[in-house]
């Protein structure tokens, strides 16, 4: 539990971390406008951002996707955020890395506080969410590396594990765009938007931000593409393989069916001519060999081998 509260001019920026029952009440108290639905929203942890816009300010729920390096995965860390004029409040669970040096950084630097918080909310609220989408960038090159390991090793690694990288990285893919797809929505409802507290001279900036998402979303889209390629080659290399190991077990098996049928002949319990006599062994031994050399000759012209 933990609430910092920064000033410049005219605009305070409150940022909690690990919210409890206590934090939101004395949010309620300080700010009586915000509706007790919202601040409920921030003690637990939502599905999809959203954003819900009243007379007096913004509530908006955003989403960045934190990579987990061990599990190669991306988890959906959630940030709260409510906006009014002259007005700023953060809520999250602190795992956030951006929006954490972001707050930082306002409260060291004296310049970058005014950079950030001079021009007043609504700028801030920009400045926070274009730095929550630019963290996606390293991740995403994380997957691409990931990929490119993939496509380097294709045909050197074992085929077992290149499947288990493989679903490995498409698991990651999607999971990035699970999070950031909803994300999308949410910026463009900022960018077509009305409200009085909202400046509106950042309608540019936030289509950049809507451009940035979509590229995001293309590259996302891309790498899923490249994987289903790269999937169907494994595939088809596995299948390979296995029509390799079936055709030498078939081929030992036909070897060894000429001296099975001498052998079950020779073997019955009944009188053979010549049983007696030491040569009709090694005729029937030569006899197999012929055969099985008929078998491999005759496999070889049909090109079955």
């Amino acid at each position: 539990m933990s609430t910092e509260i920064l000033q410049y001019g005219r605009v305070t920026w409150t940022n909690i971390i690990h919210p409890t029952d206590e934090d939101m009440q004395a949010l309620s108290k300080r700010y009586p406008n915000f509706h007790p639905l919202h601040l409920g929203d921030c003690l637990t942890e939502l599905e999809f951002p959203k954003l819900d816009a009243t007379d007096g300010y913004i509530f908006l729920v955003a989403q960045l996707p934190r990579w987990d390096g061990d599990e190669r995965i991306c988890y959906p860390s959630e940030v709260d955020i409510f906006v009014a004029k002259g007005v700023m409040v953060t809520v999250h669970a602190g795992n956030i890395k951006p929006l954490n040096r972001l707050f930082a950084s306002a409260q060291t630097d004296d310049a970058e506080r005014g950079r950030l918080m001079g021009s007043g909310a609504s700028p801030l609220l920009y400045e926070i969410i274009k730095t929550l989408i630019d963290y996606c960038d390293p991740i995403l090159n994380k997957v691409n590396q990931q990929i490119r390991h993939i496509e380097l090793s294709l045909f050197k690694a074992d085929t077992e594990h290149m499947l288990y990288e493989m679903a490995v990285a498409r698991r990651g893919v999607i999971a990035i765009r699970h999070i950031l797809r909803p994300q999308l929505d949410v910026v463009r409802e900022l960018e077509k938007g009305d409200w009085s507290f909202i400046q509106s001279q950042l309608d540019l900036y936030w289509d950049d931000l809507s451009d940035h998402l979509t590229r995001l979303l293309g590259v996302l889209n891309e790498h899923v593409e490249v994987i289903s390629g790269l999937s169907d080659t494994i595939d088809t290399l596995a299948s390979h393989h296995i029509d390799g190991v079936v055709r030498l077990l078939t081929l030992i098996t036909i070897l060894t069916v000429p001296l099975t049928i001498l052998s079950t002949i020779f073997g019955m319990n009944v009188t053979l001519p010549y049983e007696d006599h030491p040569l009709p062994f090694y005729l029937i031994v030569m006899v197999g060999i012929a055969l099985t050399v008929w078998v491999v000759w005759y496999l070889h012209r049909r090109r079955w081998l």
